[in-house]
């Protein structure tokens, strides 16, 4: 909900809408009337639970989300779909939408259309160039050129039409991509309010209306099925390509939840595979389904407006950054203003009063440092790119070198995609017999066989028995085949429909065939399913399958085998994924009573049939790199769709849960209230009261070994219910299962909330909100994932997140390094003018060009060549953030050695019998013995910047491996050597130097450069990196954990 005060905080856009004759449309709203003036009302569903009618609708936009504004609360309440607040029976008998009430819907719901806006080049190019950086780049050049310094200033405009093409090229692309990726305009067939049919625009459905579902769709709503069922690939939603059996949903006084009665609702983006009509003509032919949602109301809506707004998340060594601008900016203001007064006072031209004093200025602030930092972040691209790793956000790359929390989806990302079937043990007079691998060499008649044949949601898609890939596997290992008939009987009051058939290997007669009746879908809150039979000679079964403690509970005590708890610990403990067996007979006179009974009396008084072992292998990389970064003391989670059972078995054999490889899972219990219980020793539930302390049920199950687990539905009733409690449950947390995607965005905001710089790796499109709001996303899939990742890897194992981790570092140290270097290159230019000017000299224009050319530019470009340390990850993070003891201390210590050695030669200078002090004569003429000394002395001490911040272990390769640099540095070492002791004429008249008579002095600025240098590199190695760093520890981890990221975080 919004009130008043919060509008402005808010880009949005706001109409009025009125139902009768009246239309009228302004800039800031408008009226839209209907002709039919009986109808005077429409129904408008709210968030907050009301069905309002209302002839006068004012309606804002926020992020794509529509408010009403209700005049009795005196707020805006979120504009919902058809399925906030009817019953099922409500929704049912609607009768679908004339064409008129279409019209005036859409107008309050917009067009069906998820829009994912492109900007132009130009848009995109100007937004860049006025960002300030570049603002104040325009102002140096026009200062440049009109001092006629044009050398520097081509290569800045080089440099930045570089960084500045390579954004927008690559903020096009991104923002085509996602365009591409989720339109979707198609043609569909509507069943008008007066029983007519109409084929329209995807683009024109609203809330209320009634279309047909055909064959090989793609759902372009998210609409409730009246009739029929269908079988649709929810990869979208889920990340697994498994295709979901939808049903038509039963009349009911109860209220339509869409997440509960999944089964039952299609979801936009979701690919329609196969449809199942009843038998019939008319309507009863077609397969119909009500439009709940349209646009971004819709689940697909909802994932792409997290990626369109992902929570705010701010580095905080880029705000350092800009704030150390601020400083130099107001070290270069004081300067100019000092500059000014003295050449008005000394009766100077304008020229030389106001260009050379703003010159100052723009020497004070680094205008390379956008392009020198954009520089080093494609070498990394570039490094990142030859691992088969791609991104399409640069500037994320700097965050991942902070990372200390990282999250991983489950399947098809720590595991292979499938579940391998390792066998099954039989249980039979109480006892287990032995294991069998072979399932086929079971009986025919088992019970434990015919259970693993029948009791699945298994379907017939192209002629490929499809489904979840633990019930194929399963259905595959015992030989059987499945039917299905093409159309579904009109249910009858007497006779059972028979949805499948399933039958022997090679048999061919109806004696051998199991036919499936009814389907008590699995729930993971009971986390079993069943399904009840009938055999050819008319006997009717139900088998149940689920986790083995549900099944042991439902089962009669005498059918458990003793020992049932040791076998299934050892069995669980070689990470196999265990599943329980059970039936029980069903009487024929029954049956349909049955189907009207809670299922709770039905899944009762079972006969216990034994226990099937899979095994869901990890993929080769997954144990290594999740023992590599818990090494490194990262917070290692688990964030899945998948059930709790399967979760807590991988968590085990990847790591994850650590030496204990305990866990306690919080989940809801039958009664829907908050339980837990150690799965480890199998402990009774005990339940979670309003009043029990929360907090130190977290903190002690932790001290005693436990990692804390749970579910999607606990997840939100904490939230709920104990909100103040979530941080503490996440801060615990390790695994959490069943997790819908909205879910998963909220975990990690919850993690960032805690100051954890977080990285997610996934690799499916219900990810994708996590990926964008995670500071690092990192995506193993090239489809809907990777337009909402800013890294994705073609190699699809979790090994990348160490690649990505050791590049973001080595990018990050990279990025330190080159902003100090910059921020100390201006100070020591800065100086050297400033110490000239007060003798009405300066540097001349080929010393300014070497200075920032040779030098700067040629340091700047090659910095970013270091490569990743490709040792393993140091516990301790790279220091981030420049607000801080180490930084603060080494920058201002340096700079410290550059005024003194600054001054050094010219206080020597001063003391020589052949020295002459500097006259003022004309503008162009600064030539004298002060200018070669400080120019000298200078150009060594920005060698020295480069040597001393290119620091390497533990994070980049030792410098020497820089060869580049490497190089460059002794080679511009030699010519500045050979430029003080030893100039040619020519490059004496070239760089204005007035050369000493004596050559011992030279050698003794020479001198004075190596003690500088030696100076600089202790204080820094020693003082900085060996005392503050790693034995005084200034920059405290829990510091880094809890400023790295700043801005409130608010719960999705």
């Amino acid at each position: 909900m919004l009130d008043k005060r919060g509008l402005s905080n808010h880009a949005c856009q706001a109409c009025l809408i009125v139902w009768g004759p009246l239309i009228y449309s302004s800039q800031n709203g408008k009226h839209v009337g209907l002709e039919d003036r009986n109808e005077r009302t429409m129904k408008v569903h709210l968030a907050d639970g009301t069905i309002r009618d209302m002839r006068e609708v004012r309606l804002i936009q926020v992020k794509k989300l529509t408010y009403v504004w209700v005049q009795e609360n005196h707020e805006f309440v979120r504009l919902m779909g058809l399925d906030n607040g009817r019953s099922k029976e409500d929704l049912c008998e609607l009768p679908g939408c004339s064409r008129e009430e279409q019209k005036i819907r859409q107008r309050i719901y917009g067009r069906n259309y998820i829009e994912a806006p492109i900007q132009s080049i130009l848009t995109l190019v100007v937004l860049e160039v006025l960002n300030p950086f570049y603002v104040f780049q325009v102002f140096s050049l026009a200062i440049w050129f009109s001092d006629k310094y044009y050398y520097y200033g081509v290569a800045i405009i080089i440099m930045s039409v570089f960084g500045i093409s390579s954004s927008v090229i690559q903020t096009h692309k991104n923002q085509k991509n996602l365009h591409d990726t989720i339109n979707q305009i198609d043609l569909v067939t509507v069943r008008r309010k007066e029983g007519i049919y109409d084929e329209v625009e995807t683009t024109e459905l609203v809330p209320g209306d009634i279309i047909v579902v055909s064959q090989s769709s793609i759902a372009c709503c998210d609409a409730l099925l009246l009739n029929g069922s269908c079988v649709v690939n929810e990869s979208m939603l889920t990340g697994e390509s498994v295709p979901v059996t939808k049903t038509s949903v039963k009349k009911s006084k109860q209220k339509l939840n869409v997440k509960d009665d999944g089964a039952n609702v299609l979801y936009c983006g979701t690919q329609v595979i196969q449809t199942k009509k009843l038998q019939g003509t008319g309507d009863e032919a077609k397969i119909l389904a009500l439009v709940l949602r349209t646009g971004f109301l819709t689940t697909k809506g909802s994932l792409v407006r997290s990626i369109l707004y992902p929570p705010p998340a701010d580095f905080k060594f880029d705000r350092d950054s800009h704030k150390f601008i601020w400083v130099l900016a107001f070290m270069g203001l004081a300067g100019t203003l000092y500059s000014m007064y003295y050449r008005i006072s000394q009766d100077r031209d304008f020229h030389d009063v106001f260009i050379r004093s703003l010159d100052l200025l723009t020497i004070a602030i680094p205008v390379a440092l956008p392009a020198s930092m954009t520089v080093g972040k494609i070498f990394a691209l570039g490094r990142l790119k030859k691992q088969k790793i791609s991104c399409i956000n640069s500037r994320v790359i700097n965050v991942s070198g902070s990372t200390n929390c990282i999250c991983f989806d489950k399947t098809g990302t720590l595991t292979e995609d499938g579940m391998d079937m390792w066998g099954v043990l039989p249980a039979a007079g109480g006892s287990f017999e032995a294991p069998v691998h072979d399932v086929k060499g079971l009986p025919g008649d088992s019970h434990l066989l015919q259970g693993m044949a029948s009791c699945h949601s298994l379907t017939i898609i192209d002629t490929e028995v499809t489904g979840d890939p633990l019930e194929l596997k399963m259905f595959e290992a015992t030989g059987w085949h499945l039917e299905e008939p093409d159309v579904i009987e009109s249910a009858s009051t007497n006779e059972p429909v028979v949805s499948a058939t399933v039958k022997p290997p090679g048999s061919r007669s109806l004696d051998d065939q199991i036919e499936i009746l009814h389907q008590f879908q699995f729930s993971s809150h009971l986390q079993r399913m069943s399904v009840v039979v009938r055999r050819s000679n008319g006997e009717m079964l139900l088998y149940c399958k689920g986790s083995p403690e549900t099944i042991i509970s439902l089962s009669q005590p005498m059918t458990v085998p003793e020992g049932m708890m040791k076998r299934l610990k050892e069995y669980t403990a070689q990470g196999y994924r265990v599943i329980a067996m059970a039936w029980k007979p069903v009487p024929a006179s029954s049956y349909l009573h049955l189907l009207k009974s809670p299922r709770e009396e039905v899944e009762k008084d079972l006969r216990f049939q034994g226990l099937i072992m899979m095994e869901n292998k990890l993929k080769v990389q997954t144990k290594p790199t999740i023992r590599e970064l818990q090494d490194a003391r990262m917070k290692v989670v688990m964030i899945t769709g998948d059930n709790m059972a399967t979760a807590i078995c991988v968590a085990k054999e990847c790591g994850i849960l650590g030496r204990t490889g305990r866990a306690v899972e919080i989940d809801l219990n039958e009664k829907d209230m908050l339980a837990w219980h150690d799965m480890t020793i199998n402990s009774k539930e005990s339940q979670i009261q309003p009043g029990d302390d929360m907090r130190s049920f977290l903190e002690s199950s932790r001290s005693r070994g436990c990692e804390i687990a749970t579910t999607g539905k606990a997840w939100e009733r904490i939230r709920q219910t104990f909100p103040a409690l979530v941080p503490k449950l996440v801060e615990n947390g390790v695994i959490f299962a069943r997790m819908a995607p909205d879910q998963k965005q909220q975990v990690i905001v919850e993690l960032q909330n805690l100051g954890f710089v977080v990285a997610m790796c996934g690799d499916g499109a219900n990810d994708c909100g996590a990926l964008k709001a995670a500071n690092v996303g990192i995506s193993l899939s090239e489809a809907e994932a990777s337009v909402a990742s800013p890294f994705t890897s073609q190699v699809r194992d979790i090994s990348c997140v160490l690649r990505v981790v050791r590049e973001g570092r080595a990018a990050l140290v990279t990025a330190f390094g080159i902003c100090k270097f910059m921020i100390l290159y201006s100070f020591a230019e800065f100086f050297s003018t400033m110490y000239l000017y007060t003798i009405d000299s300066n540097l001349a224009d080929f010393q300014f060009l070497f200075i920032d050319v040779f030098l700067i530019i040629n340091f700047a470009f090659l910095f970013g060549r270091d490569k990743a340390y490709k040792g393993p990850i140091v516990p301790q993070s790279p220091q981030c953030t420049l607000f801080s003891v180490s930084p603060i201390i080494s920058m201002v210590f340096q700079a410290i050695v550059i005024s003194v050695f600054q001054c050094l030669p010219v206080v020597i200078l001063k003391r020589l019998p052949w020295f002459v002090p500097f006259h003022f004569t004309t503008e162009d003429d600064y030539t004298s013995y002060e200018n070669y000394s400080v120019y000298t002395i200078s150009q060594f001490q920005y060698i020295t910047l480069a040597v001393v911040f290119s620091q390497g272990h533990p994070y980049r390769e030792r410098l020497y491996k820089n060869v580049p640099l490497f190089s460059s540095i002794i080679i511009m070492t030699l010519c500045c050597i050979y430029l003080t002791v030893y100039p040619a004429e020519w490059l004496i008249t070239l760089f204005a130097f007035k050369f000493p008579p004596n050559t011992q002095y030279p050698w003794t600025i020479v001198g004075l450069a190596a003690l500088g240098f030696a100076v600089s590199l202790f204080f820094e190695e020693f003082v900085i990196h060996y005392l503050l760093e790693r034995k005084l520890k200034f920059v405290p981890r829990s510091l880094l954990r809890n400023k790295l990221i700043s801005g409130p975080h608010k719960s999705v």
